[in-house]
């Protein structure tokens, strides 16, 4: 659609000599008012404009005609040709270029307790080479190792709300930091054995780094088996105690404090920090800390190094961060670019927070709405449906629930806050993913029931001969949208952009089934009918691939 589109510009502009703007439109295909914004240039009517326009417009083969409405120059598909080109383009879609190597690094979420629902929609995007960060060396983690070695026992209210999970072990390590949590606000003795963990973990002790480490790794053992079950993997997790080991941070402090960048230093009390306000980041106590009173380093620094790192190995880095993240995020790249000279390309995709209707989440008061138990929630709704429903195979249950729950949160905008609705999630009629997966196992069944042979069809003579249905026509080009969507979502890194596709796409192939035949239609009709039935079902494959959600082949 947009290479037609931008055929239709370029001819125009060749003609004028002038920006020419394309529409789409309900009366033809595409429209141009080109004519309307000569008329004052010109002196003359548009509809004299439009008629000399198009006197002289050499039409390409896609385009079967031109006409002139009250000065609107209207543009009408040659529709045998234009489904050719879609059908030519999905038999023989291009791999994906591989000249740049991109790192993505997403949900990293903190190593305290199992993966919450507000942070889930981090993890649901596509992947190029998937890292994780495990932030095993924060102030939280040490919170945990600490309350294991002095015995804090985890409270009994917090492990029963959640005793279904109890054997996974990033829920015990959960239940072990809300406890150790509330005596770490309470107790100043116990504040300072935290930080004193800290600082030997830092200083080299073997003993303390494996302490704070064993715990992460404990928990992140429990939340890999949450993230395998919505089908989200990682090539590499890249463990925070790495860069303080290697002394990468220790490097990174060294090369900030120098005297050649001493007009950028500054300190909050004990605390060593930059002043980035030069470059529009001030923060409100003036500073941009990387080091706490006693010298540790607090995250910033330890990111520093960890980006430092990827910055040799790749040509682009895509971090995808809470929305709270966002001033974070400026400050990290401001100094890569400014202090180390990094020149590598570096975006972030920044969401915001997803809600449980009547839920509020903190996980140091122990009030979370876990993955796992979305997960399995919805599931069992999805039983529920399909039971109501008269489905007869309720094995598909998991993928219609996890699938849903994966598209109501893909499918809004990356900065707009969701508030997760299960009545809208689980929808088989509206803008959700069990509408969009029974639209593909629909044209499944279609192509079943058929005796038509899809590879066996003839397209030059069945799209040649008879006119098609305006639903046809509309399907067409619905689908011939599908590749600039996506080039567009990965331009843009919104997800949100192919899920909204792929609602459009269901919308106008369920208008198609209402309206045309397909079996029984003819021999001629049925086969281009089977043609665009099938082309439609690989699209809302293709396009269901790249958000993660499978496509059921019965339901």
């Amino acid at each position: 659609m947009l290479k037609t589109k931008q055929q239709i510009k370029n001819l125009l502009e060749k003609i004028t000599g002038e920006d020419a703007e394309i529409k789409d439109s309900h009366i033809a295909d595409f429209s141009s008012p080109t004519a309307f914004k000569l008329a004052s240039k010109l002196k003359k009517s548009p509809v004299e404009i439009a008629d000399e326009i198009i006197g002289k417009i050499e039409l390409p083969d896609v385009i079967e005609r031109v006409e002139n409405t009250n000065g609107h120059i209207n543009f009408y598909l040659n529709y045998s040709i234009f489904f050719k080109l879609i059908i030519g383009k999905i038999r023989e879609r291009k791999k994906i270029r591989r000249d740049k190597r991109i790192i993505l690094e997403h949900t990293s979420v903190n190593p305290t307790g199992p993966v919450h629902v507000g942070r889930l929609r981090n993890s649901l995007i596509d992947d190029v080479e998937v890292h994780y960060y495990v932030n095993d060396m924060g102030k939280q983690i040490a919170i945990i190792a600490e309350g294991f070695m002095e015995g804090i026992e985890a409270e009994e209210d917090i492990v029963s709300q959640y005793r279904e999970y109890g054997d996974k072990e990033d829920f015990q390590i959960f239940f072990e930091y809300v406890a150790a949590h509330k005596k770490f606000e309470a107790d100043e003795e116990f504040q300072g054995m935290v930080q004193e963990l800290i600082k030997k973990a830092e200083e080299g002790d073997k003993d303390s780094l494996r302490e704070i480490t064993s715990a992460a790794k404990k928990c992140l053992k429990g939340q890999k088996e949450t993230f395998k079950k919505l089908g989200i993997s990682f090539d590499k997790f890249d463990y925070e105690s790495d860069f303080i080991v290697d002394n990468s941070v220790s490097k990174v402090l060294d090369f900030l404090k120098n005297e050649k960048i001493k007009k950028y230093h500054q300190a909050v009390g004990d605390c060593f920090g930059l002043d980035l306000s030069e470059f529009g980041l001030k923060r409100e106590g003036g500073a941009t800390l990387l080091t706490r009173s006693d010298g540790t380093s607090i995250y910033l620094a330890k990111d520093i190094a960890y980006h430092l790192k990827k910055s040799k190995s790749f040509d682009r880095i895509i971090n995808v961060l809470g929305e709270d993240h966002r001033f974070e995020f400026r400050e990290l790249k401001t100094i890569l670019q400014e202090f180390f000279g990094v020149k590598v390309e570096m975006d972030a995709v920044h969401f915001s927070f997803v809600n449980i209707e009547g839920a509020k989440l903190s996980t140091r008061k122990g009030q979370t709405v876990t993955v796992d138990k979305l997960i399995d929630e919805a599931i069992s709704k999805a039983e529920k449906e399909i039971k109501k429903r008269k489905i007869a195979d309720i094995s598909i249950a998991p993928v219609i629930g996890i699938g849903a729950v994966k598209y109501h949160i893909i499918k809004r905008d990356p900065l707009k806050p969701i508030t997760f609705s299960w009545q809208e999630a689980l929808s088989f009629e509206g803008d959700a993913a069990p509408y969009i997966q029974y639209a593909y196992t629909r044209a499944n069944r279609i192509i079943e029931k058929s005796e038509v042979e899809v590879e066996g069809i003839d397209i030059d003579g069945i799209l040649s001969k008879i006119e098609l249905e305006r639903e046809e026509k509309e399907l067409i080009k619905v689908i011939g949208k599908f590749d600039e969507v996506v080039d567009r979502a990965a331009q843009e890194l919104k997800p949100n952009l192919v899920a909204n596709y792929l609602y459009e796409l269901a919308s106008e192939f369920s208008r198609f089934y209402n309206k045309c035949m397909v079996i029984g239609s003819g021999v001629e009709i049925e086969e281009r009918r089977i043609l665009l039935v099938n082309t439609s079902r690989n699209v809302l494959k293709s396009g269901l691939d790249l958000l993660g959600i499978d496509a059921p082949e019965r339901m």
